[in-house]
C-alpha cells in the first residue's frame, strides 16, 4: 500500500519547511531605511564590479595591442577569446561581490577601446592597431552586444566597415552533425571562412541530458574529421559508436541544439575557463550556422511533447494496475495521473519535442538526482520506483535497442553513481563534459 504523504515540492534548500515566528510589523520609516540601504548597497556593488571589469578590460587591451603586430587577425581573435575565458573563470572562482557578468565585461572592453582611440595620439598608440582590435571584438560578439560594437565601428571606421563587421564570418559549406547511440549528445560542425582563404571548422559539442540544452565544448578545428574525433573522444567509444557526420536535415532540431544567442541569460553556471573562452564566439557562429542552414524541415525520426507523454504514460500505468487519485488531492496515495504528470514535467528538455523522448544513462542519472532533490522524500521514492517503466515507455517510442535500454535501466534506482555529473562540492554540474 502506498503511504500517505503531502506530495508538495521541497523548498530550494531541500529541507522540509518549518513554521517561522511572525516578525513584528515594521514602520514605514524603518522600511524606507531598509530600502534605502539596499539601494545604496547595490549601487556600491555595481560600481565595484564595474571597476573590476574596467581594470580587466584595460589589461586585456594592453596585452592584445602589444602582440598585435606579430599576430594575424585570427590569432588576435583566438587570444581575445582565451583572455576573456580566463577573466570570467577568475570572477566565478572569487567572492560573490567580485563576480562580473559576461555582458558587463564586454561593455567595459568596448568602452576601453573607445577611450584608447580618443587618446591614441597623446598616448603614442597606433590607431590602426586599435582599429584592428575593435573589428576583431565586434566580429566575435553575438546580439545584442554586437549592435553596440557595430555602432562603435561606425563611429571610428565608418558605416561600410560596420556593415562588413556585422556580416561576420561566412559559412562556406554544409552544416554537419552527428549524435551518439542514445541521441542525447550531439556534434554540430560547420566550415567558416578565414583570412588566409582556408576553412576553419567550428565544433559545438552539445549535451541534451540536463534541464538546459548546453554546449559543453566548442572551438575551431583544422578539419571536420579532427572536430568529430575530439567529440568522439569526449563522448566515449561505446556511446559514440559508429557516429559519422552527415548534412543537417532538420531546422527544428538544429535550432534546439544551437540555441538563441543572448549572453547573460544563457550562463547556466559551472562554466570552466575553456567554456568561457568560446562563450561569445560560439553563440555568434551558432547564429550564423542556423541562418546559413535556413528553415528546411526534415522528418525527425522521433518526436514527442511533454503533454503527449503525460497522457500516454498515464494510460500505460492504468493498464499496469495503477489507479487514479482523487482529483486535486495532495494527500494520500498517488495515482497514475500524478506519476505521469511529474515524470513528464521532470524529464528534459521539455521545450524540444525532437530531443525530449531520447534516453541515456546520463539523462536517467540526472533525472534521479532531480526527483530526489525536488520532491518530498516519500513521493520522490515512489517516482524513482516508477522511473524504470517510464524508461521502457520512451524506449518503445524511440525504438531503442534492448542493450541500450538495459544500460539506462541500470541507473534508474540511483544506486549506481554516474561519473562526472557532480562537482567537487557534490552539486549537479550541468556543464560537465560527461563520458557516457
Amino acid at each position: 500500500m502506498p503511504v500517505s504523504r503531502k506530495r508538495k515540492k521541497k523548498s530550494q534548500s531541500g529541507r522540509k519547511s518549518q513554521r517561522q515566528p511572525v516578525a513584528p510589523p515594521q514602520s514605514r520609516a524603518s522600511l524606507a531605511n531598509a530600502f534605502s540601504e539596499l539601494f545604496e548597497y547595490r549601487r556600491q556593488l555595481g560600481e565595484h564590479r564595474a571597476a573590476l571589469a574596467g581594470t580587466e578590460a584595460r589589461s586585456m587591451i594592453d596585452a592584445l595591442v602589444a602582440n598585435a603586430p606579430q599576430w594575424s587577425d585570427e590569432d588576435l581573435e583566438d587570444h581575445l577569446c582565451v583572455r576573456y575565458g580566463a577573466a570570467m573563470a577568475q570572477y566565478d572562482a572569487g567572492a560573490v561581490e567580485d563576480v562580473v557578468n559576461p555582458d558587463d565585461l564586454v561593455r567595459a572592453l568596448l568602452t576601453a577601446i573607445d577611450e584608447r582611440l580618443h587618446q591614441a595620439a597623446e598616448a603614442g598608440t597606433d590607431p590602426a592597431v586599435l582599429h584592428r582590435l575593435l573589428t576583431v571584438v565586434a566580429g566575435v560578439l553575438p546580439p545584442p552586444l554586437s549592435e553596440s560594437a557595430r555602432t562603435l565601428v561606425a563611429k571610428h571606421l565608418g558605416t561600410q566597415a560596420a556593415t562588413q563587421v556585422s556580416r561576420g564570418r561566412a559559412v562556406t559549406g554544409p552544416v554537419l552533425w552527428a549524435h551518439d547511440v542514445y541521441g542525447t549528445r550531439w556534434a554540430v560542425v560547420a566550415p567558416f571562412s578565414s583570412v588566409d582563404g582556408s576553412d576553419r571548422w567550428y565544433l559545438w559539442d552539445v549535451d541534451t541530458c540536463g534541464y538546459e540544452v548546453v554546449t559543453v565544448h566548442s572551438g575551431f578545428h583544422p578539419t571536420a574529421e579532427s572536430a568529430v574525433a575530439t567529440w568522439r573522444e569526449s563522448v566515449g567509444h561505446e556511446a559514440a559508436g559508429a557516429a559519422a557526420l552527415t548534412a543537417v536535415d532538420d531546422a527544428e532540431t538544429l535550432g534546439a541544439l544551437l540555441l538563441r544567442d543572448d549572453i547573460e541569460g544563457l550562463r547556466v553556471g559551472g562554466e570552466d575557463q575553456e567554456q568561457y573562452a568560446e562563450f561569445l564566439r560560439g553563440r555568434r557562429l551558432g547564429r550564423t550556422a542556423r541562418e546559413a542552414f535556413g528553415k528546411t524541415r526534415g522528418r525527425p525520426s522521433v518526436r514527442l511533447t511533454a503533454d503527449e507523454a503525460r497522457q500516454r504514460f498515464a494510460q500505460r500505468l492504468r493498464q499496469l494496475g495503477h489507479h487514479d487519485a482523487p482529483a486535486g488531492a495532495d494527500e494520500g496515495p498517488a495515482g497514475a495521473d500524478d506519476f505521469a504528470a511529474e515524470l513528464a514535467d521532470s524529464w528534459p528538455p521539455g521545450d524540444h519535442p525532437t530531443l525530449y523522448p531520447l534516453c541515456s544513462p546520463h539523462k536517467v542519472a540526472v533525472a534521479v538526482l532531480h526527483l530526489r532533490d525536488f520532491y518530498k522524500d516519500d513521493f520522490a521514492a515512489e517516482l524513482v520506483a516508477v522511473l524504470p517503466e517510464w524508461i521502457r515507455f520512451l524506449a518503445e517510442h524511440t525504438a531503442m535497442t534492448t542493450e541500450l535500454t538495459e544500460r539506462c535501466l541500470a541507473y534508474a534506482s540511483g544506486d549506481l553513481q554516474f561519473p562526472g555529473i557532480l562537482d567537487d562540492q557534490g552539486r549537479p554540474n550541468p556543464m560537465a563534459r560527461v563520458t557516457e
